[in-house]
């Protein structure tokens, strides 16, 4: 009677320690799904400023086009025969005569900004400016720090 009580007793320390192991690695993966959600919570919290970030910057272009479209059909109105030099005068800040464009630039987040650059043609009726550039790039130049500080021994 002896021996088999010993043998349940090794079982039921078996046993809880096969149980312990289990709760343990529940735990352990738990904790990690949690840390993978936080980081994939803060992601697309990031994404989403980013985005609302650009749409906000693009909406102001739109508004800048108008305006610019507006301007320029002024100009025909104005001086029908040389409409570019209404636009010379009107326009102080961001006008290329080279190119008979403007410029603007709109800072966004993370030191990018938004650069539109329209194009004034005087031979379409309807629509005055047209779009020669717009895109996003980064105002600041930034350097990606590869150095591994390591122990030499000292």
């Amino acid at each position: 009677m002896a021996k088999s009580e010993m043998k349940s007793g090794a079982n039921i320390g078996s046993a809880s320690l096969i149980l312990i192991f289990i709760v343990l690695c529940l735990g352990t993966f738990g904790l990690l799904s949690l840390t993978s959600a936080k980081n994939d919570l803060d992601l697309a919290e990031r994404n989403g400023a980013s985005v609302s970030g650009y749409y906000q910057a693009d909406g102001e272009g739109e508004a800048f086009r108008l305006e610019m479209e507006q301007l320029a059909a002024e100009a025909v109105r104005q001086n029908p025969s040389h409409p570019e030099d209404y636009i010379k005068e009107a326009l102080t800040e961001g006008y290329l005569p080279e190119e008979q464009a403007v410029e603007r630039e709109i800072p966004m987040e993370s030191g990018q900004a938004l650069l539109i650059k329209l194009g004034f043609c005087w031979d379409n009726e309807e629509e005055r400016t047209q779009v020669l550039q717009w895109m996003v790039y980064n105002r600041e130049e930034y350097e990606i720090d590869q150095d591994m500080p390591v122990w030499s021994g000292e």
